[in-house]
């Protein structure tokens, strides 16, 4: 009669360590689903951060050498800007002087139509023939 109470106590404390042992391996299979779920998502999200990281460098390296370029634009537009300021500068020394000379040039003239219209004009007008 012990004998058997002592079975059937030892069957009934192997079904509970199996029926624990089945309750944890069911945790921790579960556990290990997800995290190898959660593993794969951080994975694929990583490598499109990574993509996006590549198209990133290649766009700076892009504007950084388009930025470059505009400031060779710019220098050099600059220097074409300075170049005809000077030249401008000139232009309109010359044109002040020529203003002026035709101003004093005017004045010239209408002096003499002045005087030429007051004086009396002889004209003695010759014939080819009297030659």
């Amino acid at each position: 009669q012990k004998l058997v109470e002592r079975l059937l106590q030892e069957a009934t404390d192997e079904a509970t360590k199996k029926g624990f042992c089945d309750t944890e391996l069911g945790k921790a299979e579960k556990d290990r689903d997800f995290r190898f779920a959660e593993t794969k998502k951080l994975d694929i999200e990583l490598k499109g951060l990574n993509l996006k990281k590549e198209e990133l460098a290649t766009e700076a390296q892009m504007l950084g050498d388009a930025i470059t370029g505009l400031h060779a634009d710019l220098l050099e537009a600059t220097t074409n800007r300075d170049e005809e300021k000077g030249e401008n500068v000139m232009t309109i020394k010359l044109s002040k002087e020529g203003y002026l000379a035709v101003k004093e040039a005017i004045a010239v003239l209408k002096t003499f139509y002045a005087r030429a219209g007051r004086a009396k004009v002889v004209l003695t007008q010759f014939s080819p023939i009297d030659e």
